[in-house]
């Protein structure tokens, strides 16, 4: 299987890449890789095997898709698993959506978190990765 490693979003002449990495830098770098790439007007897809790393956080996923307009990276499956550090505590857990925009990830759809000391079940939770407050709805 052949890596390629793509730098940037400056990304416009390829159409699809099999079993690629890249980085974007939203409020901090997030490496990425998948089996597919796809890159279109505006957006960047990724399909099968999806794995999202920052210092923060580790998101996996069936299908991705970086919004270049909104900065908006939007991460689905069924499940889509995940551990995300805030200060001292460490949540893993599992969704149906994840979204990421600047400094908040937003889960929704049968969500179900827990950390060391408890389990949390909710349709939508928010994480202030800056602030470390959760939102529960």
């Amino acid at each position: 299987m052949q890596k390629i490693f793509l730098v940037g979003l400056l990304i416009s002449i390829f159409g699809f890449l099999d079993a690629a990495e890249m980085s974007i830098d939203v409020s901090e770098k997030i490496d990425i890789s998948s089996d597919n790439i796809e890159i279109k007007e505006g957006k960047i897809e990724f399909r099968d095997n999806v794995i999202f790393r920052s210092d923060s956080f580790e998101i996996f996923g069936e299908v991705a898709e970086y919004n270049r307009n909104s900065e908006l990276i939007k991460i689905e499956g069924s499940p889509v698993i995940f551990e995300i550090e805030t200060g001292d505590n460490i949540f893993n857990g599992f969704s149906n959506l994840v979204l990421i925009k600047d400094d908040e990830i937003e889960i929704s759809g049968s969500v179900l978190i827990e950390d060391k000391n408890s389990r949390i079940r909710g349709k939508i939770i928010k994480f202030n990765m800056g602030s470390g407050e959760l939102q529960i709805n």
